[in-house]
């Protein structure tokens, strides 16, 4: 299966870059993996006019981050909870290449029901968080839950969508972020696993 990586978190050595390249390395074993990691990268966030305007329109840098997504049968999401939302970074990448007429389409020229586009069977996303878990829920809501399973997973009619938040990471141990990366890849391979099975 080909998998895609996208991190976004500008320190190096973050949980959130541990976790991406850990589970690439593992995921890679088995699978065509791609990890864009959007700050090492220098992935430039800004939308473009003629984007905006003309579906058909694509600027130099963005066409291999969109064909990397078409070419995705596992999507992997990795980024802190930066006020409830992803990093502007990877807001950029949203709305740059989950773009119309590659991440969704429409049967008329409205905003309609999408049409799916994308051949993701799997789509997961992995957050930090400096908040305690009662607080998230009960105070913020956990906006994170609603801007990627319902706004953007369940429009890309994805199959099959996970989400996991660690939290107080500020106060975390070793052996808490070594269990975080080793139960992510679990949550990956047992999920796309119990999928190939059903497919045999």
């Amino acid at each position: 299966m080909n998998i895609l990586i996208v991190l976004a978190h500008p320190k190096k050595e973050s949980l959130n870059a541990a976790l991406a390249y850990y589970l690439a390395k593992q995921l890679n074993e088995k699978h065509e993996v791609v990890l864009q990691d959007l700050y090492r990268e220098g992935f430039d966030p800004i939308l473009k006019e003629n984007e905006l305007l003309d579906i058909n329109y694509f600027s130099e840098d963005i066409r291999p981050y969109c064909d990397a997504l078409l070419a995705a049968d596992i999507l992997i999401v990795i980024h802190p909870n930066w006020w409830g939302s992803p990093p502007a970074m990877m807001k950029g990448w949203i709305d740059r290449v989950i773009r119309l007429n590659v991440g969704y389409g429409f049967n008329d020229k409205g905003e309609g029901e999408p049409v799916k586009l994308l051949k993701l069977k799997h789509f997961f996303v992995f957050n930090t968080s400096n908040t305690p878990e009662e607080r998230e829920q009960n105070v913020f809501h956990d906006p994170l839950e609603n801007i990627w399973k319902y706004c953007i997973a369940g429009f890309l009619g994805s199959d099959h969508f996970e989400r996991r938040m660690f939290n107080m990471v500020v106060t975390s141990t070793e052996n808490e972020r070594s269990g975080w990366l080793t139960s992510s890849y679990q949550l990956i391979a047992t999920s796309v696993d119990a999928k190939l099975s059903v497919n045999r």
